[in-house]
């Protein structure tokens, strides 16, 4: 077997109040990923249901003029690109606007708004808007990369709503690329060439393969992109779609109509879990190889309780240790239903 899903058990021994003082033994799952090695942690669940927040106010003290994504400024109040790169220097498919970020994370860095609305729920994204989004941060990398033959890495990344770290509520992706790979670039172009050299398969196609052939974890297909759930998940849920892309040259507008189904029916499931916000990574190498995939990680965001905490803490963050609450097998349960209807 080729891929491994190992993982290990740890037992805190306790006099619970919550039951008269009884002895018990809590259980904490320690889960190592299956291509990096690294581990997560699934801790007890006390079973507080996820409440999400309503932007409402924020959104609509924060719309029309004091909005710049709003459609009465996107083209006064935002940048745009040189004109031997894109012609009036914005690039423009349907309601969608692709334009410079004033303040960029990346050599290249293109902020993509989604809609003329300002406050999208998620029952309201439609495939066709979800679609022309990524369609037009595709084309904006594809032209980056004909423009700039340094480029090596690139992702279509999106904040949806402040818990995600989204600073503003009409919708909006980013786009990324450069010569130089985020850490989790690295980690997994890195782990991913060991892994073919090691086993002399692709590790994506393997995993893909033998999710689907045990059933645990496995969400479905839609059209070229094949869904799974983390087993060493980086939140309280962690899905990731492996395409049939290698690399850029594979990726095609269909990729991007598959993704917009797929999360069409991740954003059910998320309203039935309670969930309103979430973060997400297109992860797209430049030049193809047997080890690389285009692929997709979408994770949920969300406060916590009354005083509204955020779900990521100093595990996160300083010890780089994933926690989730759910069980990875109950949340991918839950979750196919939702696909399937889609």
């Amino acid at each position: 077997m080729t891929i491994q899903f190992r993982k290990e058990e740890e037992f805190f021994t306790f006099h619970d109040p919550m039951q008269g003082g009884k002895l018990i033994d809590r259980k904490t799952e320690v889960r190592f990923d299956p291509l990096t090695g690294e581990t997560a942690r699934i801790i007890f669940d006390p079973g507080a249901p996820f409440i999400p927040a309503d932007f409402s106010e924020e959104a609509a003290a924060t719309a029309g003029k004091k909005c710049p994504f709003c459609p009465e400024n996107v083209f006064d109040s935002t940048p745009r690109f040189p004109d031997e790169l894109f012609d009036g220097g914005r690039l423009i498919h349907g309601e969608a606007v692709a334009f410079p970020n004033l303040f960029p994370y990346s050599k290249h860095n293109a902020v993509v708004r989604m809609s003329d609305q300002h406050y999208v729920k998620l029952d309201e994204f439609t495939v066709p808007l979800l679609k022309d989004a990524f369609m037009t941060a595709h084309q904006y990398v594809e032209k980056v990369a004909e423009f700039d033959p340094k480029t090596a890495y690139a992702s279509i990344n999106w904040n949806y709503l402040p818990p995600s770290g989204g600073s503003i509520i009409h919708p909006h992706i980013h786009v990324l690329a450069s010569e130089h790979p985020t850490n989790y670039q690295a980690k997994i172009a890195r782990s991913s060439r060991d892994f073919t050299e090691r086993e002399g398969v692709s590790f994506f196609e393997s995993l893909a393969a033998e999710e689907k052939t045990h059933g645990e974890r496995w969400i479905g297909t839609k059209g070229s992109i094949e869904w799974v759930h983390a087993f060493a998940p980086l939140s309280h849920a962690d899905f990731i779609g492996i395409t049939d892309a290698a690399a850029l040259e594979d990726l095609t507008d269909a990729h991007c109509e598959n993704l917009a189904e797929s999360l069409k029916a991740f954003f059910a499931y998320f309203q039935q879990a309670g969930i309103n916000s979430f973060n997400l990574g297109l992860f797209i190498p430049l030049s193809g190889s047997q080890a690389e995939r285009v692929h997709v990680r979408l994770v949920p965001r969300m406060t916590i309780g009354m005083l509204k905490t955020s779900d990521m803490n100093v595990f996160n963050y300083l010890h780089g240790e994933p926690l989730s609450l759910k069980a990875p097998e109950e949340v991918a349960k839950a979750a196919k239903l939702h696909f399937a209807e889609n």
